[in-house]
């Protein structure tokens, strides 16, 4: 153990450039989550990217070398929902972490990538672009900008400027010109579903159809808020890329699943986020997980600890996640095994959701509902670079982002939570560096 924190501290100590060209790990445990296969030996990266995997490292090489000691390496993680202004609280004040802190909290947690669908437009389109300019600090942030709604829809709410489409002419006009920005996704909000009896405005099929297909004329991908499974089944058939969120308690139709693998429509279930506000309640102890302690207040810990269930500013989204956690859960796991592809998002920002640290969570909550280790993983990272166009895992070829473990995923889910180092495009992350919360 011992020489191991000194490889890492030496590694750390490298200048930047040297540690982003040329490093490889011995004594690695590799599991691919895309081919669900397991390699023993020696990582080479070579300028930021996975140049082999090889039994032992190769006699020519003369780079740095982390002898890792058996531990295991997977693909850094990714949250493709999230809105990035920090942590919310149910009483008193929030963590504030805006773009940048959120960006090192995620990566400090082990997510290198988070997609945000919703901030205002030029402040999160331009930190992204900034990023892109003169490298991440912190995650990689990928961004939808604006959350395009319906006159007094969701998203409407948060006294946070956004695009209004109420006819097919809105929906053309206002994402061709938001496409003049280039978001890497476009959202939108099509939702019915009534919440504790009250529902909102929500755009038509129409403006709906009008919306995606202007969108893929102009190459960006989209993503639909939902609400029931008649808005999934709509969104699907309109080509909708991705949807977000699960609807229940009711299951979902028989012909989703087969609607959603025919036209390859990922499912981002954000089950966290449908459940667990009131798991904290419930199991006060998940207020302690020693990551969650890392990097969140103890007095916003602390509020969560003492909410009054009773309150009606909490009732009836309480019992909502009362009634919504096994159902949602079980539809989880029928589109899954139908072979849905499913991508881990939190919906950070919300309450019961802690940035980084919640995608973890959900990746447990996935377990939970039945999805295998491999293929929960997989929701995480192969799946997510794929749909975010973003080419980052284990394989040669690969932007070397990845997550070194003390112990293995496999065994249990949770031990994504072990963390022991953070790699970075080839290069260790320095992760106390990144605590500036």
């Amino acid at each position: 153990m011992k020489s191991l924190k000194h490889s890492l501290l030496a590694l750390l100590a490298l200048p930047a450039g040297l540690a982003a060209q040329d490093m490889a790990l011995t004594g690695a445990v590799v599991l691919d989550p895309a081919n669900e296969s397991i390699h023993r030996g020696a990582v080479v990266i070579r300028g930021g990217r996975i140049a082999e995997l090889a039994d032992a490292l190769p006699a020519d090489f003369d780079g740095p070398t982390l002898n890792l000691g058996g531990r295991y390496v997977i693909p850094a993680l990714a949250d493709v929902h999230t809105h990035s202004f920090g942590n919310a609280s149910p009483g008193g004040m929030p963590q504030m972490l805006g773009p940048q802190g959120t960006a090192n909290v995620a990566l400090y947690t082990g997510v290198a990538f988070v997609l945000d669908l919703f901030s205002p437009e030029d402040m999160i389109l331009g930190f992204r672009d900034g990023q892109r300019a003169s490298g991440p600090q912190g995650a990689l942030l990928f961004a939808a900008g604006p959350c395009l709604t319906a006159t007094s829809g969701h998203c409407s709410e948060y006294g946070v400027p956004t695009r209004i489409v109420d006819t097919p002419e809105d929906a053309r006009r206002e994402v061709t010109e938001l496409a003049g920005k280039v978001p890497d996704v476009v959202k939108i909000v099509y939702d019915h579903q009534s919440y504790g009896g009250r529902s909102m405005p929500t755009v038509d099929l129409a403006t709906l159809t009008a919306v995606l297909e202007t969108a893929r004329q102009h190459g960006i991908r989209t993503v639909v808020h939902i609400g029931t499974w008649d808005d999934v089944r709509d969104a699907v058939q309109a080509g909708a890329d991705a949807v977000t969120h699960t609807p229940g308690p009711a299951p979902p139709p028989v012909d989703i699943a087969t609607l959603m693998v025919e036209a390859g429509t990922f499912h981002i279930p954000t089950l966290a986020v449908q459940s667990e506000f009131v798991r904290m309640l419930d199991e006060p102890g998940l207020l302690d997980d020693p990551l969650l302690v890392e990097t969140v207040p103890e007095a916003l810990r602390d509020i969560y600890r003492g909410v009054d269930a009773s309150q009606p500013a909490f009732e009836s989204w309480l019992e909502y996640q009362r009634i919504l956690a096994q159902p949602t859960r079980d539809a989880v796991k029928s589109l899954a095994d139908a072979g849905v592809p499913m991508l881990t998002g939190t919906d950070g920002g919300n309450p019961g959701i802690f940035q980084g640290y919640s995608v973890h969570r959900e990746l447990e909550l996935l377990e939970a509902a039945g999805l295998p280790p491999w293929a929960a993983l997989r929701t995480a990272t192969t799946d997510a670079a794929r749909f975010l166009g973003h080419r980052w895992g284990v394989e040669p070829g690969d932007e070397a982002t990845l997550l070194v473990l003390d112990a293995s995923p496999l065994d249990a889910i949770a031990n994504t939570k072990r963390i022991h180092a953070v790699i970075q495009a080839g290069t260790v992350v320095d992760r106390e560096s990144l605590r500036t919360w």
